[in-house]
């Protein structure tokens, strides 16, 4: 099950119930639904990838949901009216399995199983569905007319974790990956590749950097320079030859083993990692150059730490594997600390503990006082019986102000949903 949190709204994706919304704070009934396909085969109608985004300047929540062979349906959530609409339908690729994506406003960047990076521009058209709780017929979909294809890039070798991001700068539209590495010098390290585009969909250019001279405590001597014509055919996983490396002894940021997550909302780069530490980072981006400024670990977990997500204000989820430390931190702080050899620990968070662990039973999940263990499929939980034992932590789903959506999978494979509300 995929589940994505935006603007009060928790949304889950699967291929028995396909795609559902539910109000934060109304999590009894769910508030509108509709099925993902038809009912071809059970394979084809497995949804692999989820993503969110709000459209600013209507009452609408973007919902696009990728399947494991390679289709994407794109739908709105009127928040309003609470009606949930197919808006377009793309067909599937030979790319294979859509793995991640991220959308911003009009434009959504995937990733395939086959490593490609593609970015498209979705255009507002009239729906043909809408439903409530129940779903639709939705047997004339349209088949991809509301998408363009802008960008596809091809990568010879990139490991998960991955993240994912597209934003605007100026007139132009900015699309990102980050993504992991092996360095001989400093161990793992990160890459960010950055395509840009004109408001028009025109190519303007592509560019990489990587974390390695911040992890060395360096400052590129020659930053990566903005290509106007064209981009690469693939994204590189490791240093540009553009990029000089400042020779040092030693790093000042080592990683014998890959990063558990990697969340990047920028200027903000935050990876977790199974010594029970975080790595952030602040990427610079400007019309002529891209670098990595500084770098910082982040103490205070007792334990592995599973996942972590970071807003573009600074803000960052931590979460522990077993799902049993969550931390809250801000990032915007530490900035003048940023390359430094000051360890930042654990005062600079805040560690949540539901104070009220009293539950009552519904259908369709288990309401606790403080937060939510919503278990949205499988068998019932019996009242007062939510067990901390997982067998594996989904990570932080989303947050904002007054809420934290966790995802969890206990030892009997039931999926937890887990809402703390802070108000």
């Amino acid at each position: 099950m995929l589940v994505e949190f935006c603007a009060g709204f928790v949304f889950t994706a699967d291929s028995e119930h396909g795609l559902r919304c539910w109000r934060a704070s109304d999590q009894i009934s769910c508030s509108a639904g509709l099925p993902l396909v038809e009912s071809e085969s059970e394979t084809s109608a497995l949804p692999t990838a989820l993503a969110v985004s709000r459209c600013l300047l209507q009452n609408l929540i973007k919902v696009t949901v990728g399947f494991a062979d390679g289709r994407f349906g794109v739908y709105d959530m009127d928040t309003q009216s609470l009606c949930l609409r197919l808006r377009s339908f793309h067909p599937a690729s030979a790319d294979g399995a859509i793995t991640a994506m991220a959308t911003s406003d009009s434009y959504l960047l995937m990733v395939s199983e086959h490593k490609v990076l593609s970015l498209y521009e979705m255009f507002l058209a009239e729906p043909e569905h809408t439903t409530r709780s129940n779903a639709a017929n939705t047997s004339n979909q349209s088949s991809g007319e509301g998408v363009k294809l802008l960008a596809s890039l091809k990568a010879g070798s990139i490991l998960s974790p991955m993240s994912l991001s597209v934003r605007f700068a100026h007139s132009e539209i900015i699309a990102s990956i980050v993504y992991s590495f092996f360095h001989i010098g400093c161990g793992w390290s990160l890459g960010i590749q950055e395509l840009r585009f004109g408001k028009d969909g025109e190519q303007i250019g592509s560019r990489l950097a990587t974390t390695v001279n911040a992890q060395y405590g360096a400052m590129p001597l020659h930053p990566l320079t903005l290509s106007r014509r064209g981009y690469s055919s693939s994204f590189e996983s490791g240093p540009s030859s553009g990029e000089s490396l400042v020779e040092l002894t030693d790093p000042s940021i080592l990683h014998q083993e890959p990063p558990t997550s990697i969340s990047y909302s920028h200027p903000y780069l935050l990876t977790s990692h199974a010594d029970n530490t975080l790595t952030v980072y602040l990427v610079v981006s400007t019309g002529v150059k891209l670098f990595v400024k500084g770098g910082q670990r982040l103490w205070g977990h007792t334990s592995s730490v599973s996942a972590v997500q970071v807003s573009d204000r600074g803000k960052a989820i931590s979460v522990s594997s077993r799902g049993d430390e969550i931390r809250v931190w801000e990032l915007e702080n530490l900035i003048p600390a940023l390359g430094s050899s000051k360890a930042v620990r654990e005062e600079n968070s805040i560690q949540i503990n539901p104070e009220n662990k009293s539950c009552k039973r519904h259908e369709g999940g288990t309401l606790l006082t403080g937060f939510l263990a919503c278990q949205l499929c499988g068998p019932h939980l019996a009242s007062g019986q939510v067990s901390r034992e997982y067998t594996r932590m989904g990570g932080c789903v989303g947050f904002d102000d007054e809420r934290l959506l966790l995802s969890s999978r206990k030892e009997t494979g039931t999926h937890l949903i887990e809402l703390y509300d802070f108000t």
